[in-house]
């Protein structure tokens, strides 16, 4: 049979070596010499006893039975009649792939011993991450206290959320503001979370309650408040300037000029602390959870700008490094997830009619 190397593999040097994730499985294995050997006499094609030859006499048999493992672990593949890889992991690549795997059927120990021994050793190793950001030294523009109610229906405004790419150029009301990042980021009370100290109740869900997403608002059009770029203090319900100087046009070069991007009122850009989940959360799954928080802040915002009658916008579209430079984070600590913006919506017109019918039933398969 004649086999060659997989054509996705990735290695990762630790402590004791280099290593190789078993496509497909959380597991690794060790890469010897010999075993680098093999896979680069493999190549793109060989025969098992064509590479056996290759080797020693006294070590062929060995290599034979190493091939089958080999591919039984498919590392080595057939080269005919090998399936294809997924045109999942062809796309997206085999870091991609890699990730997907290690970040799979993660043990969260739920009621075991050793959970109550993790946590313990989590707690007494310290360095527990600061719960809310701040920068002190800043200027600050403090927001009411007292948001705006929120009186329209659920299900309309259930209805009414869309994504909105045009904006009547009309200021937002520091009021209106100040209500949308109270419920979209600040803790509305705190309950105990045991060894992990004071958690947030905030009106989106995070992992653990370790809510580590911050925000930082590029004001252009809001009352009350000078345009530049802010960060928001959850803890104080306040926006801290960090830079007077961040026009709309600063912003379109860091969003690949995607207009609903920088020409409602204001833009957020949210980041993940993401010392503050790997702190709790010591695994590659983890790694997911910021991603999902994500998810939920943006939600919560759309749902509750869509309630103020203002019109959201959210997208994934930036250049994350120069945006990490522009709000001034370290990338290694801190990095930019997501960016959310809202103005005053332009309304759109009546529905247009159009000649599309649903088929008939006997038409659908």
């Amino acid at each position: 049979m004649k086999v060659r190397r997989r054509d996705h593999l990735v290695c990762s040097w630790h402590q004791d070596g280099l290593r190789m994730g078993i496509p497909g499985h959380r597991r690794w294995i060790e890469v010897t010499p010999d075993l680098l050997d093999l896979l680069s006499k493999a190549g793109e094609g060989a025969d098992t006893d064509e590479l056996a030859e290759q080797f020693p006499a006294e070590e062929r048999d060995r290599v034979r039975s190493a091939v089958g493992t080999l591919t039984e672990l498919g590392v080595l593949v057939p080269q005919e009649g090998a399936p294809p890889l997924p045109p999942l992991w062809e796309r997206w690549g085999a870091v991609a792939e890699r990730f997907h795997d290690e970040a799979r059927n993660a043990n969260y120990l739920v009621h075991s011993p050793a959970r109550v021994e993790l946590v313990e050793d989590i707690v007494a190793e310290g360095d527990s991450p600061d719960i809310f950001k701040e920068y002190p030294d800043k200027p600050v523009v403090m927001l009411p206290r007292r948001p705006l109610r929120l009186d329209e229906r659920v299900e309309e405004v259930f209805a009414t959320r869309r994504t909105h790419r045009r904006f009547t150029g009309a200021p937002v009301s520091l009021d209106q503001l100040g209500t949308l990042l109270f419920h979209s980021f600040a803790p509305h009370r705190f309950i105990h979370g045991g060894p992990f100290g004071a958690q947030q109740c905030r009106v989106s869900s995070s992992a653990g309650g370790r809510h580590e997403v911050e925000a930082y608002v590029v004001v252009y059009d809001v009352e009350g408040v000078q345009p530049g770029l802010y960060h928001y203090s959850a803890a104080r319900h306040a926006l801290e300037l960090l830079d007077a100087d961040a026009p709309r046009e600063r912003v379109a070069e860091l969003t690949y000029h995607q207009e609903p991007s920088y020409e409602g009122a204001f833009t957020v850009f949210t980041t993940a602390v993401a010392n503050r989940l790997a702190w709790k959360y010591r695994h590659p799954r983890a790694y997911r959870l910021w991603m999902y928080d994500a998810g939920h802040y943006g939600q919560t915002f759309a749902l509750a700008a869509t309630a103020l009658g203002l019109g959201p916008f959210q997208t994934v579209a930036f250049a994350d490094s120069e945006v990490e430079r522009f709000l001034g984070v370290d990338p290694d600590e801190e990095f930019a997830v997501y960016l959310l913006s809202a103005g005053v919506p332009e309304r759109p017109g009546p529905l247009v009619p159009t000649d599309f019918a649903f088929p008939p039933p006997s038409e659908v398969r």
